[in-house]
């Protein structure tokens, strides 16, 4: 069995290296596309307060096949979240933005705690499992882009109150 052992080794080693041909590339799943809001006043103070995170809700714009008509569909409570950022040491809200894509761009709504409604659109795009996103605009403000920014899609916006 000993003298078995290293043979079996090294004919699994070769079958499974054999199972990846020269033209195939092991690829990674894509990334989850998230998206990292910060909510703060013109004095820099954090906006987000834990009494209020019970109330928010997000919705997703999408189109219906019979009617063509877009509707807003509420997302469940996994599709969001609240967390501190160790970086900033404040609140952000962290959204699961919709990955329905029409003309390449999908709409996320943000209802707070006040019934106020904020909108997330986001250009981008499918890629098996996973949604790529290239542009972000908060309430029709671009607000990151693909090419200067690292690949955190975190960003702050500034309000008089939420």
């Amino acid at each position: 069995m000993n003298k078995q052992f290293p043979f079996v080794l090294v004919v699994i080693i070769l079958f499974t290296n054999g199972c990846i041909t020269g033209d195939q590339e092991m690829r990674s799943a894509p990334p989850i596309m998230d998206v990292s809001i910060s909510y703060v006043n013109e004095q820099g103070d954090d906006l987000l307060e834990t009494d209020y995170f019970p109330f928010y809700n997000i919705y997703y714009l999408q189109k219906d096949e019979e009617s063509g008509n877009f509707e807003r569909v509420k997302a469940t409570k996994n599709q969001y979240s609240f967390y501190i950022d160790q970086g900033t040491n404040r609140y952000a809200l962290r959204v699961f933005p919709n990955r329905e894509f029409i003309d390449g761009k999908s709409t996320t709504l943000i209802e707070n705690h006040r019934d106020n409604i904020d909108t997330l659109r986001v250009q981008g795009y499918n890629e098996g499992r996973g949604s790529i996103a290239e542009r972000i605009w908060y309430n029709g403000e671009l607000v990151w882009e693909t090419a200067p920014n690292p690949p955190r899609r975190y960003f702050t916006i500034t309000k008089y109150r939420l």
